[in-house]
């Protein structure tokens, strides 16, 4: 049965895998060519050594992605399915390891009920539209939680075995080097646990000490790069946390002036950050559990979901519903834990901004998908005691049925509707419009592209295939060390937003600009069109 699992998994992850999403978008190109850069040279595109972060577009991703990356460009060269295969192969590694967490977790329970459950919970996974989203494109998040996962299996068994100790510090070390998120949940998460197991981890003190060293020393970069607003870790907070965010604490600062200015002094012990920071994150951690998110629509990121369909099948809802019930009857300290595991897992996106946020709290699936398949179970063995078959039968019925209608649904929004719909947000027609300058531009002095979509340096480089080494010298044109934010220049290319009536005037150029930035009137060599027919460029030559 878990042999059958797998291969749905691995089908589902791996069909048109290089296609759809229909286009790359730019974290993935990012991450691509950042893993032949080191490929080739051993450093990012920026001539950093074997980073721990990757600069990229001076957000600092996380830079396991990228090397477990490098393998694939090596097998499979520089394109799509290099880049995904890495995530869609740990997504159906995490199908495996939560069948086998699932049975650490409920390893008290009778086997009737235990294999059948972590089964269920490895199905709900390999099918899910939340982890399959994030397995079938190159995402950190995806790969922190296969870590994390085997982070908790291995701890689990270290109760029993105290040398699992060493593997679990491993994994989450792993899991802290996929994903920001992880950096504070997994330090909550041991806490919770060593709240919860202590007796059980002092039977082996020798290999929990050694194993809590190795993860903290291995670690340090990480809480080293936290001090650093401007690379790192803390460049990336910085970015998204709401404790930068002005429009968390504006309304605030603007009550308080009026309630000073009206000698109102019982105002300030409601208007000020401390509880405008505390009610943006209870807002953001409750975001998390809202229906119309988890069931309907998902979150407001097209690039997190197919169209209309939320993180998880609405047929889940009531067996979440009876798998909470029956493991709150069930109550003991495995429970516990897996309750605090999934309690704990929206708290890194509720301190940043775009709330509900999938992917920073990706973890949630595990505790949904577990709760789902305790409740099936528990509920398939309330029909079995139904004495007429009938109804029996019409019940598993209604079931079977329910449950096909979802799933067909899903799976038709996300192979029909999604890649037309949302090709725009998958930064579709960078491939095409590249291509066509690449085909053409030994008849132009110079290459001039929108920035309008962002980033679209980077997939210049990553299509045509740029040398690393050439362009590690040659980025900084500014010979300052940095970026600019909406232009960039590469040989004869330049990234900018068009200025059509100046840039016309430039003589044997070849313009690449969105619909409003070339006139219709403008004589017009190519279009290149989304996948819902609207025009994604427009070329014309000067």
């Amino acid at each position: 049965m878990l042999g059958a699992i797998v291969i749905i998994a691995l089908f589902l992850r791996f069909y048109q895998l290089g296609i759809n999403p229909p286009s790359l978008d730019w974290d993935e190109v990012s991450m691509g060519y950042n893993a032949y850069s080191i490929l080739q040279t051993g450093a990012d595109e920026y001539g950093n050594k074997f980073p721990l972060s990757i600069r990229s577009f001076d957000d600092y991703k996380p830079a396991l992605y990228t090397y477990l990356t490098v393998p694939f460009i090596k097998i499979f060269g520089l394109n799509e399915l290099a880049v995904r295969v890495p995530s869609a192969i740990i997504g159906v590694l995490s199908v495996l390891a939560i069948y086998f967490l699932v049975k650490e977790l409920l390893q008290k329970w009778d086997r009737r009920y235990r294999e059948p459950i972590a089964l269920m919970s490895a199905f709900f996974l390999a099918i899910s539209p939340w982890h399959l989203q994030f397995s079938r494109a190159a995402f950190e998040g995806n790969i922190g939680l296969f870590f994390f996962i085997t982070g908790f299996l291995f701890l689990l068994k270290s109760l029993r075995h105290g040398n699992f100790f060493y593997f679990s510090s491993i994994s989450f070390l792993l899991s802290l080097y996929s994903y920001h998120s992880f950096r504070l949940f997994v330090p909550l998460f041991l806490l919770a646990f060593l709240v919860v197991f202590w007796k059980g981890i002092l039977n082996f003190k020798k290999q929990a000490v050694i194993s809590l060293a190795i993860l903290l020393l291995l670690s340090f970069p990480i809480w080293n790069s936290f001090l650093r607003t401007g690379t790192g870790t803390g460049a990336r907070l910085s970015m998204v946390t709401i404790f930068s965010d002005v429009k968390v604490i504006n309304p605030s600062i603007k009550r308080i002036d009026y309630d000073r200015n009206n000698n109102d002094y019982i105002g300030t012990l409601f208007h000020n950050r401390r509880v405008a920071y505390t009610l943006a994150a209870a807002k953001g951690y409750l975001d998390h559990f809202n229906p119309d998110f988890l069931f309907i629509h998902g979150d407001g990121w097209v690039q997190h979901h197919a169209v209309n369909v939320g993180m998880l099948y609405l047929w889940d809802l009531p067996f979440i519903v009876a798998g909470i019930y029956y493991l709150l009857k069930k109550h003991n300290r495995f429970i516990l834990i897996l309750f605090a595991s999934f309690l704990l897992f929206p708290i890194p996106a509720s301190l940043t901004t775009g709330t509900p946020h999938p992917v920073r709290a990706i973890g949630m699936i595990l505790g949904f998908h577990i709760f789902a398949a305790v409740g099936i179970v528990f509920f398939w063995e309330k029909i079995m005691l139904l004495k007429k078959i009938f109804m029996r039968t019409a019940i598993i019925l209604i079931i079977l049925i329910c449950f096909m209608i979802n799933v067909a649904y899903y799976f038709h929004q996300y192979y029909v509707h999604t890649p037309i719909e949302y090709g725009y947000f998958w930064q579709y027609g960078y491939k095409e419009a590249l291509s066509y300058a690449k085909e053409n531009e030994a008849k132009f002095d110079r290459v001039i592209m929108t920035y309008f979509y962002d980033q679209p340096y980077i997939y210049y480089l990553f299509y045509n295939k740029i040398d690393p080494l050439w362009y590690q010298r040659n980025w900084d044109y500014n010979k300052n060390g940095e970026t600019d934010r909406f232009k960039r220049v590469i040989g004869k290319y330049t990234f900018k937003n068009i200025e059509y009536s100046k840039d016309i005037n430039l003589g044997k150029t070849l313009l690449i600009g969105t619909p409003d930035e070339i006139p219709d009137s403008a004589h017009i060599l190519k279009i290149i069109k989304f996948p819902d027919g609207k025009t994604a460029f427009k070329i014309v030559e000067t």
